[in-house]
């Protein structure tokens, strides 16, 4: 069954196993297309995100704010964040779990291969995404997070799932790098009159800059 995204990128679906690396210079709206292609889906869907610069609690009513309530455990967030700032108590649920920053790459793949064996069990349609990769390009080198993003990619394509990464402002490098493990790259850009995306790769789909 194909992943419906209507009305955010040039293709309106996307194959299971499909990923996709959203990309762009600050304030080009990344974290929301990520959100918005990561919702929208029927109920019997589920949605997973890593967040390294927001916290749990902003990113579950941003997903609201585009989306609207669904069911309980339809979407759960790995928070890279709020512990390393010390704000307070956080308490664990069954759909939101914390680690102590972004630093902590074991601890995220622990955490990130128990939900995709618990989507394989199931055989629940799955959207994934992480926001961003760029954070984690600040604690570990560029081979490092290849590396994290090649298991990634590839838990995306046996769950038959749908992936969506960021990259913020990437060098030539880490962009060359990094879209040879994704299916296409989603790039942004600022223009007088707002914001632009266009699609590359996916067989050649949705080439040209739009607005959004």
């Amino acid at each position: 069954m194909a992943y419906l995204t209507p009305d955010v990128v040039p293709v309106d679906e996307f194959d299971p196993g499909t990923s996709l690396l959203i990309a762009g210079p600050p304030l080009t709206r990344k974290r929301e297309l990520m959100i918005r292609l990561l919702g929208g889906g029927p109920d019997d869907e589920r949605s997973i995100m890593v967040t390294t610069k927001v916290g749990a609690g902003k990113l579950l009513k941003l997903y609201r704010e585009w989306h609207g309530d669904h069911p309980d455990g339809h979407l759960s967030v790995v928070d890279c964040v709020t512990k390393g700032r010390g704000i307070g108590q956080v308490r664990e649920t069954e759909t939101t779990s914390y680690l102590s920053s972004p630093r902590d790459m074991t601890g995220l793949s622990i955490e990130l291969s128990g939900r995709f064996q618990q989507c394989h069990r199931t055989g629940t349609p799955t959207r994934f995404g992480v926001h961003s990769l760029s954070t984690f390009l600040m604690y570990h080198d560029l081979p490092r997070v290849y590396r994290m993003v090649h298991v990634l990619s590839g838990q995306v394509e046996s769950a038959d799932a749908l992936g969506v990464f960021v990259l913020d402002s990437p060098s030539d490098r880490e962009l060359a790098m990094l879209s040879q493990l994704i299916d296409g790259v989603v790039e942004t850009r600022e223009t007088e009159t707002g914001c632009e995306l266009r699609l590359r790769g996916l067989g050649g789909r949705g080439a040209g800059w739009r607005a959004y």
